[in-house]
């Protein structure tokens, strides 16, 4: 899925990313905000032009996300702790554009990002048990495993509509996510020697 792409947010991606986030389908199950306006999409941007790489600043990065030349969503970066080595990881694709492979695509370009230049080590999710079995699968495939830290957590807030679900926590070390494209890498230099 090379037409799929991430960048850093700047001021021209911030219509088209509130059009896309402005959806009740997509902020009922992620931290997009109900109703989410320009102003919302500008914090954004500013979070991420404030960041200084390596000192603890602003703690997130927002990446728009890119099919070809159209922007389909948002990849981010949130609680960014350099002395620890950490962040969470989050994501949202615009409605037209589920289904397609997207998010797992952007998700694995912003975790390499976070890896190899920013250096971090570990990186959190979490998701809707119940209500968003697609974003967990999307983690499984990226081969996050469950956060054995850490339980489930009931909803509450605004996300109480979904009585009896939990958010689910998730991870992924540096370690799992360069690993297996090393040992790939290995094993196609041997069977082309």
């Amino acid at each position: 899925m090379s037409e799929v792409s991430i960048e850093l947010i700047n001021e021209n991606h911030l219509a088209r990313l509130v059009e896309l986030a402005n959806n009740p389908n997509i902020s009922s199950t992620s931290g997009v905000p109900v109703n989410c306006q320009l102003d919302d999409a500008k914090a954004w941007l500013a979070s991420s032009t404030e960041h200084k790489i390596g000192v603890p600043s602003t703690p997130e990065l927002h990446f728009t996300i890119f099919q070809k030349d159209i922007i389909v969503g948002c990849c981010i970066l949130k609680k960014i702790n350099y002395g620890n080595q950490t962040a969470e990881l989050s994501y949202w694709v615009g409605e037209p554009f589920w289904g397609q492979g997207i998010a797992t695509h952007s998700a694995r370009c912003l975790l390499n990002t976070a890896f190899e230049i920013l250096k971090l080590v570990r990186i959190d999710a979490h998701y809707l048990k119940l209500n968003n079995v697609a974003s967990g699968s999307i983690l499984k495939k990226l081969e996050f495993t469950a956060d054995t830290n850490r339980t489930d957590l009931p909803v509450d807030g605004r996300f109480s509509c979904f009585y009896g679900d939990a958010w689910t926590f998730m991870v992924i070390t540096k370690e799992v996510f360069i690993e297996p494209k090393l040992n790939s890498a290995s094993a196609s230099n041997l069977e082309t020697k």
